[in-house]
């Protein structure tokens, strides 16, 4: 038994030196590899022979430009350092030189294709689509304006729709170093000037005979006046795609305003409701051109305050209609959404201060909210309720619900995001590497180093880490 203890004993010793032995036989390998390889490659020396300082001067001489004592020094200097670094070359690595300079000199000579880049502008199907639509709306104007009543009644409207999808053709000029945010002020300038002319042609026209088609001529010549100068004062200043959404939210919202105020009025005149919604659109763009000065609104965030004012006008005519029941109501009635969608406005304005949701967060909590309205129409319908406020009230609340939950979230996540200042999964990516054999080359440069080599500033790292988060 003894005996048998001894000899495990003895394997155990034989087999640590085996592995200190083996760790050290691989050690030793790694460096003669390493030093094989050599400090000196033909990579190397026509990385060297191509330093851009050297071709710059040795071109000068080449083609006889005046070369001053300092630059003549540095070439001879250089092209000695460059003969004893070629005579230190192994023949293998001549042999690759010689062989590989072609190929490697078309690194630097062959020109590179451009790559598209993210950031690069496209016209979507969506930039398209409303192109062509209120091109198409532009002719019909025409059509009304002329009154026409053939064929061209069809074939104004796709001529006009065909030439605005044209633009970037007819006038590459205009849309030279565009991005998404400038098509988006262009086509919320666009909107709002069919408003504003609508409004504009309203107020002209009072209650005229021609009242309609003035205003639909005016609201065509608003579109194109105020789209355009939408566009260039965006292609100008590049105001964030938030400030253009407060802009665009509260301009509709200062002429809904305005409208709702002379209905509660029981105005009678087209003229008068003209002017309210130019009067209340003007003071809507005053206020939200304050309002993102005052706080730098993501787009995100400006979708959000966009849908809750929706939902204040939901729940508005949800409460304005039950009144109306049980009081047979009034005019002034038209005052409560017009209320709500104000205060949607504030509370929502607030609450996205300091949050900044980003455009994925802002149209998520659009599209969910949406579906809860489609989700309280189809129980409404199910039900077979005939009443007003459950039609209207019941996806007003169910939308604002799941709108709150989602920016609930939404808030937590980037708020601690701010604080802890890693990503919202909370996700760590590192690399850890270790190169033993760095030692050995270190060890031989600083036995190599004197007072006038660089050999004292040279070292291999032995162990690289990498972090990112």
């Amino acid at each position: 038994m003894r005996q048998f203890l001894s000899n495990v004993t003895n394997l155990k010793a034989h087999f640590k030196v085996i592995c200190f032995l083996s760790f050290f036989i691989v050690f030793v390998g790694i460096q003669q590899s390493s030093l094989a390889q050599g400090l000196y490659t033909a990579r190397g020396y026509w990385e060297e022979s191509n330093k851009e300082t050297y071709k710059t001067i040795k071109h000068k001489q080449n083609v006889g430009d005046p070369v001053s004592d300092e630059e003549m020094s540095y070439l001879l200097d250089f092209e000695d350092y460059l003969n004893n670094y070629y005579q230190k070359l192994s023949e293998g690595e001549k042999e690759l030189f010689h062989k590989m300079k072609p190929q490697w000199d078309r690194e630097i000579f062959q020109p590179i294709r451009k790559q598209d880049r993210d950031d690069d502008f496209e016209w979507r199907g969506r930039d398209r689509a409303i192109n062509i639509a209120y091109g198409i709306y532009y002719g019909a104007s025409l059509v009304s304006l002329f009154e026409i009543d053939n064929a061209a009644v069809v074939g104004i409207p796709l001529i006009t729709g065909g030439l605005w999808a044209m633009g970037p053709v007819i006038n590459p000029q205009k849309y030279e170093g565009i991005d998404r945010s400038v098509v988006r002020a262009g086509n919320t300038g666009k909107f709002l000037g069919l408003i504003y002319g609508g409004s504009l042609g309203l107020a002209v026209g009072g209650n005229g005979r021609n009242e309609g088609k003035t205003a639909f001529v005016m609201s065509t010549l608003g579109s194109i006046a105020l789209g355009e100068v939408a566009f260039q004062m965006q292609k100008k200043k590049r105001y964030s795609e938030g400030h253009i959404e407060i802009m665009r939210h509260h301009g509709i919202l200062g002429s809904y305003v305005g409208l709702s105020t002379i209905a509660a009025a029981d105005g009678d005149n087209g003229r008068v409701y003209g002017l309210a919604s130019l009067v209340g659109g003007a003071t809507g763009l005053a206020l939200g051109n304050i309002t993102s000065k005052s706080y730098a609104f993501t787009k995100g965030d400006g979708r959000y305050v966009t849908n809750m004012s929706s939902i204040g006008v939901g729940i508005g005519f949800a409460i304005a209609g039950q009144i109306a029941i049980d009081n047979d109501g009034s005019s002034a009635l038209f005052l409560i959404p017009a209320g709500l969608s104000i205060a949607g406005t504030t509370i929502a304005q607030r609450a996205t201060r300091g949050v900044n949701l980003t455009n994925k967060q802002g149209s998520t909590i659009n599209y969910a909210s949406g579906g809860a309205a489609l989700l309280g129409l189809g129980i409404a319908a199910i039900a077979e309720s005939s009443s007003t406020v459950v039609w209207i009230g019941l996806p007003s609340g169910l939308a604002l619900v799941t709108q709150e939950i989602l920016f609930s979230k939404y808030k937590n996540e980037n708020l601690n995001f701010n604080l802890s200042g890693k990503n919202n999964d909370g996700s760590v990516n590192y690399t850890f590497k270790i190169h033993p054999e760095n030692y050995f080359v270190n060890q031989q440069l600083q036995a190599k180093a004197t007072a006038l080599s660089s050999y004292s500033q040279l070292s291999a790292p032995i162990v690289n880490f990498k972090l990112s988060f």
